[in-house]
């Protein structure tokens, strides 16, 4: 396990992004469970790779973006600027039952592309469905359309249901793992077999 690494939890307000922090790490959302709105938290958590390893992660989790039909929209859009280029990863939230929130991550995504200090970032995207009272066409209608998006943009989406923890693990493996990939082992026994040849050149 090394440093942490950074991922920014953002996505319109109201879509869920506390809620599934919370269930991740600490498992203790249920139905009844009042979140207030976040200005900014950090949350740390050990998540596993799929090599079955820990990597520490720092999540940063955002105030909520306004919809883009919002007066307000203008000037609170565009994510807080410190926390472009920073940040190692980006998990983007949209709910399900509104289609308006999968519209904010498009200029979302567009302003991390265009502010990104670092050549690789990983960035995910995360539909979540909580809400059982919308009708299931919308919900598909939604969900494709974020599917669609996603593979066009080359990043992964997943769908997932805040309420069931087990429904957010897939998302979050996936990307501690692309966060941690693998070292390139081979480098090390050459640098440590150099480092005595010089040894034995000075005594």
């Amino acid at each position: 396990m090394g440093k942490p690494t950074k991922v920014v939890v953002c996505g319109m307000k109201g879509v869920g992004k506390t809620a599934m922090l919370e269930q991740l790490i600490y498992g203790n959302v249920t139905s009844k469970t009042e979140i207030h709105p976040t200005i900014e938290d950090i949350y740390s958590a050990n998540i596993e790779t799929d090599r079955g390893t820990k990597e520490k992660v720092q999540f940063y989790d955002t105030a909520g973006l306004e919809g883009l039909q919002s007066s307000a929209s203008n000037q609170q859009q565009q994510l807080a600027r410190h926390y472009l280029g920073f940040a190692d990863g980006y998990v983007l939230v949209y709910d399900t039952a509104k289609p308006e929130s999968l519209d904010v991550l498009i200029p979302l995504k567009k302003d991390i592309d265009k502010n990104k200090d670092k050549k690789e970032i990983i960035i995910i995207v995360v539909g979540n469905k909580s809400r059982t009272d919308t009708s299931h066409d919308s919900l598909e209608n939604t969900a494709s359309k974020a599917i669609n998006w996603c593979t066009r943009e080359k990043i992964k989406h997943f769908e997932v249901n805040v309420l069931d923890r087990n429904s957010l693990y897939e998302a979050f493996v996936y990307l501690s793992s692309k966060l941690n990939p693998v070292q390139n082992k081979s480098s090390f026994p050459q640098l440590s077999m150099g480092r005595k040849t010089v040894k034995a050149e000075t005594t």
